[in-house]
């Protein structure tokens, strides 16, 4: 390798939080860095997300904040409502805040977008990788390039995992839900629901939404399946789904996207993150779930912690960063597994009990009790010592 990290060149596969997060440290540690996309271009958007814990330390070393403060979305609440819209439970902002201290709430997509404005790479979108050869890598276009470093960012179903890894059912623990997430332009819409998080629960299925800046509305929604397979038409499947719901659904339903995102509520687990030049980051190699959370935060720290342990040396880099990030991923799967029950009740009576600590959220019991079902502890990551 050579001396100098001006001399090296990274290949980063996904633009996504994880791929962008790697390429600013890349850059800022003086890498020539290339970012490829298998997206025709970037995503806006996706779900609402609860940005704290080690990622938001991770942002502000990287001067983020104040980008990211703009781009918070005003939710003053988390409300359960009945198929009619009624109030079931609701717990403040302000109480949810001290339960997740210094919590950003903002759409995966803003975030993103903040890390995107500050990297100065070139970007390929529309760009697969079609074979990984340790440094050599070969791009959808047929072109080729060899590099020092292969960083796979490209998330759960990741390309470049399945090329120097092996098969995506070695690696993929299916956790028996579908979910969907889709942004509509709706002035009524979003004035019905306001900057509140809104959420159907009925045994089996989930329906959240929230307004978002300009008059739109975003809109998660959630439902158990026996089998991982993804439906051929997306948009039908959740009107069949989701049609007997009251509430908002007609209206969500009556303009659900042929685009829309749709996929399984995946976890992934692997004995080992990084082989000869390639390494993975975020999703790809310890992806945790929608039902764990803090997904995105994983992924910017792992992006630090990567690029922090490459610049300590090179040999034995890889090895230094899944030591310190493998306990925190794995501490952050388990508990997206107990918090299935919290997020995605299979009974009435777990509805009940769940809206019963939302309403009692003020007391500070319960939000000890909730504190514990809803933000893992993780935030020794950026602390831990270098494995020597």
């Amino acid at each position: 390798m050579p001396k100098s990290n001006a001399q090296h060149r990274a290949v980063v596969v996904g633009a996504g939080i994880a791929g962008l997060a790697s390429a600013w440290w890349l850059e800022r540690a003086g890498w020539d860095v290339l970012v490829v996309e298998k997206a025709p271009s970037f995503r806006e958007g996706g779900y609402m997300i609860d940005f704290f814990g080690p990622g938001h330390e991770v942002a502000r070393r990287m001067g983020l904040l104040p980008a990211l403060e703009r781009r918070r979305a005003p939710i003053s609440s988390v409300t359960s409502v009945d198929s009619r819209g009624q109030r079931r439970g609701e717990i403040s902002t302000a109480a949810y805040e001290a339960v997740a201290d210094g919590v950003i709430s903002l759409l995966r997509g803003d975030l993103a977008s903040a890390i995107r404005d500050d990297v100065r790479a070139p970007i390929r979108y529309g760009t697969a990788v079609s074979a990984v050869d340790d440094g050599l890598v070969t791009f959808s276009d047929g072109s080729s390039g060899e590099f020092d470093l292969v960083v796979g960012a490209d998330g759960v179903h990741s390309r470049v995992r399945e090329l120097v890894f092996g098969p995506p059912e070695s690696f993929v623990r299916y956790l028996g839900h579908h979910t969907a997430a889709f942004t509509v332009r709706d002035a009524a819409l979003s004035a019905r629901i306001g900057y509140r998080y809104q959420l159907l629960t009925v045994p089996g299925r989930m329906i959240g939404c929230y307004a978002v800046r300009g008059g739109s509305t975003a809109a998660l929604m959630l439902h158990r399946s026996d089998s991982a397979e993804l439906p051929s038409d997306p948009a039908a499947a959740l009107r069949a789904r989701f049609g007997d719901l009251g509430w908002v659904a007609p209206s969500l339903l009556s303009v659900v996207p042929e685009d829309v995102y749709y996929d399984e509520v995946s976890q992934v687990d692997m004995v080992v993150w990084h082989r000869g030049k390639v390494v993975l980051v975020g999703d790809a190699c310890g992806a945790v779930s929608l039902f764990a959370g803090h997904g995105a935060s994983l992924a910017m720290t792992g992006a630090h912690v990567l690029v922090e342990e490459i610049s300590a040396g090179f040999d034995g880099a890889f090895a230094r960063y899944q030591t310190r990030m493998k306990p925190a991923v794995e501490h952050t799967q388990e508990f997206g597994r107990r918090f299935i029950g919290w997020m995605a009740p299979a009974s009435a009576w777990r509805i009940s009990l769940r809206d019963m600590m939302f309403r009692l959220s003020g007391l500070p019991v319960v939000r000890n009790l909730i504190r514990s079902s809803v933000a893992p502890d993780v935030d020794g990551v950026l602390t831990s010592q270098r494995a020597s």
